[in-house]
């Protein structure tokens, strides 16, 4: 069975939804959407009741996303690569930087550059902002919770070049979003007071039109009549955007990539004058993104009848983001993870409840033969033990429980010659630091000191854990006792750890 995710791009003049299914070959194919718009002091919940009542778009799980204005945004660089580490560490290097107690939010990110160090883009929430879209959403299972355009991003990256710089614009009815491409990743996002509307006011006031006439001017009308006051009303947006990348510029302290190219969406997408003055402002290719067509998925006869990509491209980013594991956010976590991601608890139990009886089948069988090998090696093993014993001590004519017979005999001969030991010498306990001390341990002696009764071993590695590996092996040798780490200290020249360790000699 083909599984269903629910993409919903929630906004404030309107929800859009959309169904996919994916199936085993990691195809797509959009099986349900939904456009359903929210008026100016409308009911949110009412509108996603109209979304869930909608037979087209019943799904195992649902990807959603919070607006960009909801997180706070910053750049930082941690020395180390590993994901478990910046995962330990970024909420101590936010705190700082961030306007809330870092117990009250819920912090993701994604890594922008790694060398010795790792840039780090970071994202931080209120917990009560996603607290809040869970309670909004409440009829589904909400598995993802993204920034909104980062899925829309992931799924452009790959046609950007290495040595590119690009903005992903998403034209909203109230706001815009940029989203800034670099090296393969996402580079910043910032939120525009900007939208369609803004537009829509313009061209009324020039044509003397209510707001419905000048809706459609600005989609369907003569682009010539009304590309001086597109022009007017986004000029000082495009100034915003010049600003921004201004800022990043010398953020970065560094010779910035120019921008290259721009990826148009959202609802004011679809005002060609707009569209035409951001290519020509910035003198770059604006492409009016697609992700259907770019990515070939097949959309279902009905579907397809009101289908805009240029409205939809969110929701379906979000949809196909839910089915895979990659780059990107998501900020159902901590205290809000779900536990459920990929199936629904009904299928999750079906095939459980099925792999826990094939499991039982083959331990039974596993069971039954492993018995029986057992008592054949058993029976070997005690015939063997016969016979070394009757070797050893042929003058035992009585022989109850060899393997206890041979222990009382062997602890009797030792009695005899207490204190029996060979002679250690100096090369023995050379040869037992050779040994017990792993070859990953970059190990240096620099000096050694050696009475007949103590030993002082100074060296360097690489690291402090290598210290405690070090004295770890050699407190395993039968000729060292009661090994401790006298001192350990940083060369910074060297980048390497100092270190003495004493013992004792066992007798």
């Amino acid at each position: 069975m083909r599984e269903k995710v629910l993409g919903l791009d929630i906004g404030r003049s309107s929800i859009k939804a959309v169904q996919i299914t994916a199936g085993l070959n990691g195809r797509y194919r959009i099986t349900g959407s939904a456009l359903i718009p929210i008026r100016d002091g409308g009911n949110i919940k009412e509108a996603l009741d109209v979304v869930f009542e909608d037979s087209r778009l019943k799904s195992n799980f649902c990807v959603t996303s919070l607006p960009a204005r909801d997180f706070s945004f910053r750049d930082i660089v941690l020395p180390f690569k590993e994901k478990k580490k910046i995962e330990q560490t970024i909420g101590y290097e936010l705190e700082p930087l961030i306007p809330y107690p870092i117990d009250d939010v819920l912090v993701d990110f994604v890594i922008k550059k790694q060398s010795e160090d790792s840039e780090i883009f970071a994202a931080c929430v209120p917990k009560s902002v996603v607290q809040e879209r869970i309670q909004l959403l409440e009829k589904t299972e909400v598995s993802v919770i993204e920034i909104e355009g980062a899925a829309v991003a992931l799924k452009i990256l790959r046609r950007v070049e290495p040595d590119q710089c690009a903005l992903l614009l998403d034209v909203g009815a109230k706001e815009s979003l940029c989203v800034f491409l670099r090296d393969g990743n996402i580079f910043q996002i910032r939120s525009f007071f900007f939208g369609g509307d803004t537009i829509t006011e313009a061209i009324a006031a020039a044509l003397h039109a209510d707001a419905g006439e000048a809706e459609r001017e600005k989609i369907e009308g003569d682009p010539g009549r009304i590309r001086k006051a597109v022009i007017e009303a986004s000029r000082k947006f495009f100034v915003e955007i010049d600003h921004t990348l201004g800022f990043l510029k010398q953020k970065q302290n560094e010779s910035e990539k120019e921008l290259r190219r721009i990826f148009l969406t959202g609802g004011g997408a679809m005002c060609s004058p707009f569209a035409e003055e951001l290519g020509r402002h910035f003198d770059v290719l604006v492409e009016r993104l697609d992700i259907s067509a770019a990515d070939h998925i097949q959309i279902d006869e009905d579907v397809k009848k009101t289908w805009n990509p240029l409205l939809m491209n969110q929701a379906l980013a979000l949809a196909a983001h839910g089915t895979k594991k990659g780059k990107g956010f998501n900020f159902r976590k901590g205290e809000y993870e779900t536990r459920a991601k990929y199936l629904t608890r009904k299928k999750i139990l079906r095939q459980s409840v099925t792999a826990a009886l094939v499991i039982v089948g083959i331990l039974a069988v596993d069971l039954c033969a492993g018995f029986y090998i057992d008592k054949l090696r058993l029976d070997r093993l005690k015939q063997e033990t016969r016979m070394i014993f009757n070797k050893s001590c042929p003058e035992v004519t009585k022989i109850v429980d060899p393997v206890q017979q041979l222990k009382t005999r062997i602890a009797e001969a030792k009695k005899l010659s207490p204190g029996a030991r060979p002679e250690v010498t100096f090369l023995d306990l050379l040869r037992d630091i050779s040994i017990l001390v792993p070859e990953s341990s970059d190990f240096l002696i620099t000096n050694l000191d050696f009475d007949g009764e103590r030993m002082e071993l100074k060296g360097e590695t690489a690291n402090f854990d290598m210290v405690e590996t070090i004295k770890n092996g050699l407190g395993r040798s039968g000729y060292f006792k009661n090994v401790t780490v006298s001192s350990a200290s940083l060369i910074k020249e060297k980048n390497r750890v100092e270190f003495e360790v004493r013992m004792n000699c066992a007798k």
